[in-house]
């Protein structure tokens, strides 16, 4: 009797996370609130507008919050891993790593948390 076929099982391929802008938000995953997203930040991007210290409003800019929460540089710029939760009644601004983020005292319909990076 022959030996069975072999079968092999190829490794999933890595997949880079989708470049970004530093204008791009998080509005597009609105709802999916526990759901996690990678942004691709380049180097020497431009500083631009959050609102919260973490969580951020999910129309605040992902590579500038990254900066704000100390997982990326704007000079070297890098990977930034948000976690996508519901909104909040308002967000506190503060300064950090160089980023002044804004007070938004309204209620906002989505936020984000920087979870991750590199």
């Amino acid at each position: 009797m022959p030996p069975p076929p072999q079968t092999t099982v190829e490794p999933p391929i890595a997949q880079s996370p989708p470049p970004a802008t530093w204008s791009t938000t998080a509005e597009a995953f609105r709802g999916q609130d526990g759901g996690q997203a990678s942004f691709e930040c380049p180097a020497g991007g431009t500083i631009n507008t959050v609102w919260g210290s973490g969580p951020y409003s999910d129309d605040s800019s992902v590579c500038t919050a990254g900066v704000h929460a100390g997982v990326i540089s704007q000079q070297a710029g890098g990977v930034v891993v948000i976690e996508i939760s519901p909104g909040l009644s308002s967000y506190q601004g503060s300064t950090s790593n160089g980023v002044t983020s804004l007070d938004y005292l309204k209620s906002w319909y989505g936020s984000f948390q920087v979870v991750g990076g590199g």
